[in-house]
């Protein structure tokens, strides 16, 4: 296990999020996204700074962003979410009663926040005026929870803005140490309700849809990721993804957190079984309550060994995910190969 992280809640125990990584032989296990473009720069856009603010309405957003094509995608919360198909331009966002009430960004092309932006230092943020949380304390009727996540302050910091709505501010730990590298702001209730809310994947109508989203999100966001570093896109592949997503319900179901399953298979194994011949092959494993895409990355970023396989030269990738519904535990599985041969004219799309 590489790393484990834990957030302590009064309200509900405790919320674990684990990432893995594994290398074994000539088969390295790594993290790794995709993409729809075979070039990073390919995909760049000419366009002015991003001057968006959290509650803009829709139709000025929408003008913000007129150039950018966005996919709109099923969430946990009670609205769609919109991601940018633009890597080097990426961003998420949310929409309630035509107001923007969640917006995630990792690209120089947003504007500011309070005199800060995607490449600011962990000072400059320091020096706004924001009042940084130690923990979360959120009051619903005549209840006050505490929520203590032992990432705020390390891995990122997170100010309550008005008691309207709070801000993170995600910092690079390894190549650029406290740099800003991603901004993230969300209504206070909703995030509240998020927080705190029992069976918040139980509820959903549709899971399998919300599964499929968040496996997509984590795509795109990796992409960009990739495309900030100006690597080579990964090219999306659907028998990869088979692989990534059974492992990750085997893990759910048999309430397993590893690269070698229950049935004593790795992930060598599960790629031949995919008859997927390879020349290397990559696996990166996490598992959070309630992880978001966005933060299970911004997490594996900071790992030195998954900050690696980020940045590698593998071709192939996809990301499968599950979720336990007793526990609200999300699992991804990330697996990418280089092969020994192009298989067949539909092995990747």
């Amino acid at each position: 296990m590489k790393n484990i992280r834990i957030y302590k809640a009064a309200i509900r125990g405790i919320i674990l999020l684990i990432i893995g990584l594994l290398v074994f032989g000539s088969c390295p296990i790594y993290l790794n996204r995709f993409s729809e473009s075979n070039s990073a720069k390919a995909a760049s856009y000419s366009q002015a700074k991003r001057n968006v603010s959290l509650f803009c309405s829709k139709a000025y957003f929408n003008k913000v962003y007129s150039d950018t094509k966005t996919e709109i995608l099923k969430s946990p919360f009670p609205f769609d979410l919109y991601a940018s198909l633009n890597p080097t331009d990426f961003f998420i966002a949310g929409f309630e009663n035509d107001k923007l009430v969640f917006y995630y960004t990792n690209s120089e092309q947003f504007l500011e926040y309070e005199n800060t932006k995607i490449g600011s230092s962990l000072q400059d943020v320091k020096r706004t005026k924001l009042k940084f949380l130690k923990s979360f304390e959120i009051l619903k009727g005549m209840k006050k929870y505490n929520f203590t996540d032992e990432n705020l302050g390390k891995e990122y910091d997170v100010a309550l803005v008005n008691n309207s709505y709070y801000v993170y501010f995600f910092y690079d730990k390894l190549v650029s140490p406290n740099i800003v590298n991603g901004i993230f702001m969300v209504k206070k209730g909703i995030w509240d309700d998020f927080l705190i809310n029992d069976d918040v994947f139980k509820k959903q109508k549709d899971i399998n849809h919300l599964i499929s989203a968040f496996e997509r999100l984590c795509y795109l966001h990796l992409n960009s990721i990739r495309s900030q570093e100006e690597k080579q896109l990964f090219k999306y592949s659907d028998k990869i993804l088979i692989v990534a997503r059974l492992h990750s319900q085997n893990m759910a179901k048999y309430n397993f957190f590893g690269h070698t399953d229950v049935f004593g298979q790795s992930p060598a194994d599960r790629f031949q079984k995919q008859a997927i011949s390879f020349k290397k092959i990559g696996e990166n494993i996490a598992m959070g309550t309630k992880l978001l895409p966005f933060f299970a990355n911004h997490l594996l970023l900071n790992s030195k060994g998954h900050r690696e396989n980020i940045e590698s030269n593998f071709e192939y990738a996809a990301v499968g995910c599950a979720v336990d519904l007793n526990t609200d535990n999300v699992y991804y599985t990330q697996n990418f190969a280089n092969l020994i041969y192009s298989q067949d004219s539909t092995f990747g799309r």
